[in-house]
């Protein structure tokens, strides 16, 4: 397994309930090597920590704001 950090502009107080069904999902959304461009187009990013099983999101293991 490995684990992914995945910033978005979405916060999301449920995802533990619906993981794959995150309204995170859906939009913008960047991997963490992308963040200079996420912190350009958004002034407040949470940070979603998940481990993946090849390309399969199995747990969801935290979230911080970050903020400029």
């Amino acid at each position: 397994m490995e684990i992914v950090k995945v910033l978005s502009p979405v916060q999301d107080n449920n995802i533990q309930k619906n993981l794959n069904g995150s309204p995170i999902w859906v939009g913008k959304r960047y991997h963490e090597s992308e963040l200079a461009i996420a912190e350009k187009e958004n002034p407040i990013l949470y940070e979603y920590s998940f481990k993946f099983d090849g390309l399969r999101c199995v747990q969801f293991t935290g979230v911080k704001k970050l903020a400029k």
